[in-house]
């Protein structure tokens, strides 16, 4: 007859698991040793010192970002007058021009209807309208008050039916550029009534420039 085997491992410390195998015997030793844990709190001084230094990178690169910015406006302005100023230096040449047309229509204001009239009247309309798309208006001056930063006294004329200081005539037109004085207008304003009105006549008879007084 056979004998049984024997059932008794050969090692006693080693448990027999359920399924047949065998485990590992415990030792003291954690399964995976754990490293040293960083610090949750660091130091407030460093801390305070990091933040500092932050703010004070950024208030830099503020400034810098500023300074670049005022820099690029200048710059922009600067061209801007730069072309403006040449624009006025262009349209004052041509004033003149515009001066001398003028002239000459109120020299033929006689003469409607007559072709050269008529045709330096369609070229001073083209000149016009050139002028008014660059921004040139005419400063009104007839019958306004006189205002020295638009117009350009010449002449003072005694009145005793417009107040002292109205625009009475227009020698030279002034013009506007853009809202800027691109030339006075030259007048003659009112003055005050002559000391003896009835020696001089009325103002109506009295004879063109009597009592004018030239500045």
């Amino acid at each position: 007859m056979n004998r049984k085997k024997d059932q008794t491992p050969e090692h006693p410390d080693v448990e027999i698991a359920p399924e047949g195998r065998a485990k590992a015997p415990e030792t003291g030793t954690p399964a995976a040793a754990e490293g040293p844990r960083p610090a949750l709190v660091e130091d407030p001084a460093r801390l305070f010192a990091e933040l500092e230094r932050a703010r004070a990178r950024e208030d830099e690169l503020m400034r810098a970002l500023a300074e670049l910015t005022n820099m690029n406006r200048r710059r922009k302005q600067d061209m801007e007058t730069a072309v403006l100023a040449a624009r006025e230096s262009w349209l004052r040449g041509i004033l003149p021009v515009l001066d001398d047309i003028d002239r000459s229509l109120e020299a033929s204001k006689d003469r409607e209807g007559d072709p050269f009239r008529s045709g330096v009247l369609l070229i001073r309309d083209r000149l016009w309208q050139t002028l008014e798309k660059e921004g040139v208006e005419e400063i009104r001056a007839l019958g306004e008050r006189f205002d020295p930063e638009l117009h350009d006294a010449k002449a003072q004329r005694p009145s005793g039916s417009h107040p002292l200081g109205t625009v009475l005539e227009v020698l030279v037109p002034g013009y506007l550029f853009k809202g800027r004085v691109l030339r006075h207008a030259q007048v003659v304003v009112a003055g005050s009534p002559a000391p003896n009105r009835s020696a001089q006549g009325m103002e109506g008879n009295a004879a063109p420039g009597a009592g004018e007084v030239e500045f």
